[in-house]
């Protein structure tokens, strides 16, 4: 399942927090109290159908949102401070609050000479650092040889969002107020617990396949990046 509410909520002027630890606004505790109560009947069906004591329930989230201290929110068009310092060799960009920068041509130096254009911009790009040439390839795919990887990304400062709108918050950066996000797993079988581990959503998916007693090594990504299961998952974990 995937709910958008508290994504939204995040986001829009109307909503947000109400201060920089994160207490929400009205609009998104509604949105909060939304999908509590939507998970909520789904567990509760589960109960009334027997099948709580054999289902495991993990919640998460994909992002949050940047930045939860609407103080900090710089809004920039990207278009006047991305695409215009670039010039002819600007081919498009995703930037939300991070920018991903595709150029027509990334032969030779072009590259380099797009980072060096928007260093030397006059104004303010609201970017920090860059990721592009080697550094880029050896994180995601390499542009020279995949098109669909970004030629350049652009780190922003915490509370940069590219919009021309009345949205507050963006994602898809590599601030904390994206990437840091909640994790709940619940089962009859787990005591309660916190985990004070340092994990990532992408052991979300071989935890599933233990628990359903199948191999994560089936996954292409779990071979390739040795992605472990969550703590507490391993291959005693008893989980029925």
């Amino acid at each position: 399942m995937n709910f958008q509410a508290v994504s939204v909520g995040q986001k829009l002027k109307i909503g947000g927090y109400s201060d920089a630890i994160g207490t929400p606004s009205p609009n998104l505790a509604n949105a909060i109290a939304f999908v509590d109560r939507s998970i909520g009947q789904m567990v509760t069906t589960l109960q009334n159908r027997g099948l709580a004591e054999r289902t495991l329930v993990i919640i998460s989230a994909k992002h949050g949102q940047s930045p939860i201290d609407r103080t900090k929110r710089v809004a920039l068009d990207d278009s006047k401070v991305i695409a215009a310092p670039i010039g002819s060799n600007f081919a498009f960009d995703i930037a939300d609050d991070g920018a991903l920068i595709w150029l027509k041509d990334n032969t030779g130096g072009k590259t380099a000479a797009a980072v060096s254009a928007l260093k030397n911009f006059p104004g303010d790009t609201g970017i920090q650092s860059f990721l592009f040439g080697d550094a880029l390839a050896d994180m995601f795919q390499d542009p020279a040889h995949d098109s669909r990887a970004p030629d350049i990304i652009g780190i922003t400062r915490v509370g940069v969002i590219y919009t021309g709108g009345s949205k507050i918050a963006e994602h898809g950066g590599f601030n904390p107020d994206d990437v840091h996000v909640a994790l709940l797993v619940a089962h009859p079988d787990l005591p309660k617990s916190v985990v004070q581990s340092t994990v990532a959503t992408t052991l979300i998916a071989p935890t599933i396949l233990k628990a359903l007693g199948l191999d994560p090594q089936e996954l292409d990504a779990v071979r390739m990046e040795h992605t472990k299961a969550l703590p507490g998952f391993d291959d005693t974990a008893d989980i029925n």
